[in-house]
């Protein structure tokens, strides 16, 4: 007995000063003489974890679990592992599992709607996220997952409105200011668009996804005129750059640039007049 706490009580040392490694060698070594200590199973599922050894790490959760099947802790970490291992139905059945037990363990919530995600099957991911909100309605993370998920489907107005709730908090989230430019291009609103990209690369000056966005928006010289970037003279209103977003991009597809830059021209002599 006096043994087996002085290896536990080194396993626990090399772990808290990183030896992982190291600290997984003495575990095992209490295994040795006493197959049956689920503490010292979960320990080591946590160790294999951090290692990023994901197969080992789901080993010795499961191992923990057979001993003591209500042990929430584990069963949460290896719904998690099972998530990092790409398992996302075992980690699904599981987390529905635990929430079942503790339906108000909101981080649950949050692993299955990535889960589902994953899986494609984004009603359920959004289903869960809005889950988490009501679980937890001073946090975020849910609501920058749910954008993503509604994003994906295709319904950028309510992805907005989820990841303007999060910039209001803090303005100064690269990932939230490239997919607001991201939904806005979604919806067609490219002035929008264009001043998300610009806060992107004003945080982030080498972000390559803003930076290919803003390069494919004004490709040539000439069609500055249509994003409103430049005007002679004046700036263009949010429609009017729309519309000529639009005239602009069929002369340009059909690769007429002078017929489109032709139409902004008269365009601009109009309003001026």
């Amino acid at each position: 007995m006096e043994k087996r706490s002085k290896i536990l009580a080194e396993a626990e040392e090399l772990k808290m000063h990183g030896e992982l490694r190291r600290a997984i060698e003495e575990y095992k070594k209490v295994l040795e003489m006493d197959y049956s200590n689920v503490q010292v199973f979960y320990n080591l599922g946590e160790l294999y974890y951090m290692l990023g050894d994901m197969g080992d790490s789901i080993r010795f959760y499961e191992k923990a679990i057979s001993l003591q099947p209500e042990y929430s802790l584990a069963l949460y970490r290896l719904g998690i592992a099972y998530f990092r291992a790409t398992q996302f139905t075992k980690a699904i059945d599981l987390f529905n599992r635990i929430i079942n037990k503790e339906p108000d363990l909101y981080m649950a919530y949050y692993w299955k709607g990535l889960a589902y995600y994953h899986t494609g099957n984004l009603r359920k991911s959004i289903e869960s996220f809005r889950n988490l909100n009501e679980k937890n309605p001073k946090g975020t993370l849910g609501f920058y997952q749910m954008s993503m998920s509604l994003k994906a489907l295709g319904k950028y107005k309510e992805a907005i409105k989820y990841l303007e709730k999060i910039e209001s908090e803090d303005p100064n989230l690269v990932s939230v200011q490239y997919h607001l430019a991201l939904s806005y291009l979604g919806i067609k609103e490219i002035a929008r668009a264009i001043e998300h990209f610009k806060k992107v690369l004003q945080l982030d000056p080498e972000h390559k996804g803003a930076k290919d966005a803003m390069d494919s928006l004004i490709t040539d010289q000439e069609m500055l005129y249509n994003f409103g970037i430049e005007s002679p003279g004046e700036r263009l209103s949010s429609d009017e750059i729309t519309t000529n977003y639009h005239i602009g991009q069929a002369y340009k597809g059909f690769a007429m640039i002078e017929e489109a830059f032709k139409h902004i021209k008269k365009n601009m002599a109009k309003k001026k007049a």
